[in-house]
């Protein structure tokens, strides 16, 4: 006589559940690395770039700087962002006009305007994660052209970057 037990067939069923969940804790930002960029435009909505672990270069033995790029693929807006700090912080830091600049809506490179471009580092450990308010002003270049008289786009933001376990 073969008889199942209907107690022993649910214990399977939940133990694979349990397992399935579990299974995308490894695949969480602080074990794989990578993050997000969190801004609004003109005080307006608010928007989510999510960042890779290759998307953010930090200081080590041979650079000094800690940069962001984000990829035009994960804008739902069309932005994307290559924000660089020379020689970061904790505290307040003035983001490089040279590499810093953003594509607004997928028009051309804006770069920062203006004596008040602000990346404000309150975590920075290269064991775990960098975390940044953003304060930004770029050319608006949403019609072809970066023309100087027109009103600059400000970006304010949340940064966050968790770094990879194999890169700890």
């Amino acid at each position: 006589m073969n008889m199942h037990h209907p107690g022993r067939n649910l214990s399977a069923i939940f133990s694979f559940f349990l397992l399935l969940g579990c299974s995308e804790i490894n695949d969480s930002w602080e074990v794989k690395g990578g993050g997000y960029f969190k801004y609004t435009v003109n005080g307006g909505s608010s928007y989510t770039i999510e960042l890779d672990d290759d998307d953010v270069v930090r200081p080590d033995y041979g650079r000094s700087y800690f940069q962001v790029q984000t990829r035009l693929s994960e804008s739902s807006r069309g932005d994307q962002f290559s924000i660089l700090v020379n020689r970061p912080i904790l505290g307040y830091n003035d983001a490089d006009r040279t590499y810093s600049w953003m594509i607004a809506e997928k028009s051309e490179k804006g770069y920062l305007v203006g004596d008040s471009n602000i990346v404000h580092f309150d975590k920075m450990d290269n064991d775990s994660t960098w975390t940044a308010n953003v304060d930004l002003y770029f050319q608006d270049c949403r019609n072809g052209e970066c023309e100087a008289e027109r009103k600059p786009i400000h970006i304010k933001g949340r940064l966050r970057y968790w770094i990879s376990e194999d890169d700890r």
